[in-house]
This record gives C-alpha cells, sequence and structure tokens, in this order.
C-alpha cells in the first residue's frame, strides 16, 4: 500500500488541474486512467481492473478511496459528501471531495478580463491557484519573511495569525503554452499581496501581453505602489 500511495504521490499535482473544485473517486480515477497511465496500469497488474466501484472485492477504486481518505487525514483535501455515482460504477454512491486549501472560483471583473485573452492565460490562473502552490511558497518566503514582491507590504499591521491571508502566489514566468511543458517550482513564483496580484492581472488584461513582476515594478511601479499603498 505504501508503495502504491507512493506512485500517487508522484503524480498528485500533475492530476489536479483535471480533479477541479469538488470532484468525486470517480472524476480521480479518471484522471490517473488518462493521465497517469504507469500508475493505472500498476493498480491494475496487482488487484485486476475489476468493477469500477468498491463492490464486494478489492479493486484499485479501494485504493484510491483510501488514499484521498490518507489525504484528508492530512488535511490536504477535505471529504465534503456522499453523491450519486455516474452509471455502471457498481456503486450507488462515491465520495466527493474537495482541495482543502482550494481559492475561491473565479469571480472578480479583473480576473474575467485576464482570461479572456489567449489560451495561456487561462491555464496560468488556474495553476496558479493549485492546491499546495501557495502554502509551499508561504512556508518558503516565512524563513526570511513575508512581504509583497510589488509594494513590499509586509502585513505587519496584522496578528500573527491572520498574515499570510493576504499574501497570494503568483506564476511569474511565461505562460505554459508558449514556453512548453515544465516542472513548476516556488522559484517560478511571486508572493504579491491580494491587492497588487489583482491589479497586476488587470495591467496584463488591459496591454494585452505578459508582464512579469519585474517587468511591471519597472513600467508601473509606481502607479502599482500608489495604488496599493
Amino acid at each position: 500500500m505504501a508503495e502504491l500511495f507512493g506512485m500517487l504521490d508522484d503524480e498528485w499535482e500533475a492530476l489536479q488541474p483535471y480533479l477541479g473544485g469538488k470532484f468525486t473517486t470517480q472524476t480521480f480515477r479518471n484522471a490517473l486512467e488518462q493521465h497517469a497511465p504507469r500508475v493505472w496500469a500498476k493498480l491494475v497488474e496487482r488487484y485486476g481492473k475489476g468493477g469500477k466501484g468498491s463492490g464486494n472485492y478489492y479493486s484499485p477504486s479501494n485504493i484510491l478511496y483510501n488514499y484521498l481518505n490518507d489525504k484528508a487525514r492530512n488535511s490536504l483535501v477535505v471529504r465534503r459528501d456522499f453523491v450519486p455515482s455516474e452509471k455502471g460504477w457498481g456503486t450507488g454512491i462515491v465520495a466527493e471531495w474537495e482541495i482543502a486549501d482550494a481559492v475561491a472560483p473565479i469571480t472578480s471583473e479583473e480576473d474575467k478580463q485576464f482570461i479572456e485573452g489567449r489560451a495561456e492565460r487561462r491555464e496560468h490562473l488556474f495553476r496558479e491557484r493549485k492546491a499546495g502552490l501557495r502554502r509551499d511558497l508561504l512556508r518558503a518566503r516565512k524563513r526570511v519573511g513575508l512581504s509583497c514582491d510589488i509594494c513590499k507590504s509586509t502585513g505587519s499591521h496584522l496578528p500573527d495569525d491572520m498574515r499570510d491571508s493576504i499574501f497570494e502566489a503568483h506564476h511569474d514566468k511565461e505562460p505554459f503554452s508558449t514556453s512548453g511543458e515544465r516542472a513548476v517550482t516556488i522559484k517560478d513564483m511571486a508572493l504579491l499581496c491580494a491587492n497588487c496580484h489583482r491589479l497586476l492581472h488587470r495591467l496584463v488584461a488591459l496591454r494585452g501581453r505578459w508582464l512579469e513582476v519585474e517587468e511591471a515594478c519597472e513600467e508601473f511601479g509606481f502607479e502599482i505602489r500608489a495604488m496599493s499603498a
């Protein structure tokens, strides 16, 4: 079991774009079959393809359910409820999950304008909201002190247990569809206060081209700092 969980962990981040906000065990299985076939083949080799639901015997779906339960115990996902399963699953209901630190859905006008452009902007926004990315960036930046990479705001006026809430992770590099697929690390991320983050998205939408944080600071830094002061 530990070996299989380790293999699933290796694919966890890569699978999240295919899970959406709330997802079911079925969704997770489908994503694994399509986008991590090596791991799926290992599960089938050990337990057989079997029925899609848990049924009356152990199957790959049981492993996936137990894996997500383990993520829930570690506060990485939340088990929301049991919902009706798709036809042919083999069981009437299936667990529904949600990434624990998923960012709220896009609602702002700035974000709407941001994603109206080329496909890579949409991909950027989706990826920068991946669960775990913000958490890992905050953990790394706390070692040197939290501050916004644009306005330098530290949130020092807030209680320690609230400071994290003003910061967001922003993917600073050129979008994936134009630069090709590559591994994403926290070195690719900028830490921005929520105000500067939204302003930067607005600037990208207005200019119709990508702006990295450094360029935004040079070209529009005064404007951003003034508006976020």
